[in-house]
């Protein structure tokens, strides 16, 4: 799979050139949007110095409080929330993100009064900055929430048509996946395509039956499934993606390193991936990063980058 810029693509990898990389159609398919501006940016509109995040975290409990003490707390005791959510589509331009898909909660649809509000403000700023953007807004909900009152959340949220994707995340293994069947159940009927983070923390075995039980589309991480055959026989075939976060993964311990991410095993077992910042405020490194980052470490090759990027912008 290329388009007419996989040749330039694959030349700015190549020759390290940051500026056309930025220049270039690219997807960022997992991202949480109240975490998804670029530090720099953010301490540039509010002239406070953030700190660097350190190389690596202790687990999400230590990412969570690092974020909460380093930036959330902050940005709240200055009424700078909105500043930081327009950084989020800021850098959708920035990036030339030609498809986007942010991740809301129902708590941010609550804050505006219901979907309507909620809907006109973020698409003022999806018209500000990246109106041409195949805009994908996505509705998580939390692992170890009340199903119940999920459910009836979903279907009043998804009943609206703004959303396109469902997620379930904020950490692995809290109850059995066939507690979400109800929930996954509501995305069905209004043709949400059906995500979960699984398979970061979790194993692969973890992801089929997370994918079995509840018909998942695609999975958010699932890194973990290039320890299992036949697991990544079953993405491959079924040609169900995994929506890839290299640096988030390196620095909360579920990989090594770039040059040893389970990238590598999953594309060469025919895994269709995308490549992702997840939470680009906490984890300091773009889209145009990752996929640079990925490629000087050997990971990959800048002809199969670019298949990746291509796959993020066009899929199955």
């Amino acid at each position: 799979m290329s388009d007419k810029f996989s040749e330039d693509f694959i030349n700015a990898l190549k020759n390290h050139d940051t500026n056309a990389l930025l220049s270039i159609p690219k997807s960022d398919l997992h991202n949480h949007l109240g975490r998804g501006c670029r530090r720099l940016w953010l301490s540039e509109k509010l002239n406070h110095d953030f700190p660097p995040p350190p190389e690596k975290f202790d687990g999400l409990m230590g990412m969570q409080n690092w974020y909460v003490g380093a930036i959330r707390d902050y940005c709240r005791a200055h009424d700078a929330l909105n500043i930081r959510r327009e950084g989020c589509f800021a850098e959708a331009q920035r990036n030339h993100l030609a498809r986007f898909a942010p991740s809301f909660s129902d708590t941010d649809i609550e804050e505006f009064g219901g979907v309507e509000g909620f809907a006109n403000y973020w698409d003022k700023l999806r018209e500000k900055y990246c109106p041409d953007a195949v805009y994908e807004p996505e509705l998580a909900f939390a692992s170890y929430a009340d199903v119940e009152a999920d459910v009836e959340n979903a279907e009043k949220y998804f009943a609206s048509g703004y959303f396109k994707s469902i997620d379930v995340c904020c950490g692995e293994g809290y109850k059995p996946f066939s507690d979400y069947i109800p929930l996954y159940q509501v995305a069905e009927k209004y043709h949400i395509k059906k995500r979960m983070h699984v398979g970061e923390s979790g194993s692969a075995e973890d992801v089929e039956a997370a994918i079995e039980t509840l018909g998942l589309d695609e999975v958010h991480h699932g890194i973990n499934a290039a320890t299992s055959p036949s697991v990544m026989k079953l993405l491959a075939d079924r040609k169900i993606t995994l929506n890839v976060c290299p640096t988030s993964n390196i620095m909360l311990g579920y990989a090594n390193s770039y040059a040893e991410h389970p990238i590598k095993i999953l594309v060469e077992n025919g895994v269709p991936v995308t490549i992702n910042t997840d939470d680009l405020l906490i984890f300091d490194s773009s889209v145009d990063q990752e996929y640079l980052r990925l490629y000087e470490a050997g990971t990959l090759t800048a002809e199969q980058l670019d298949q990746i990027r291509c796959w993020g912008l066009y899929g199955k």
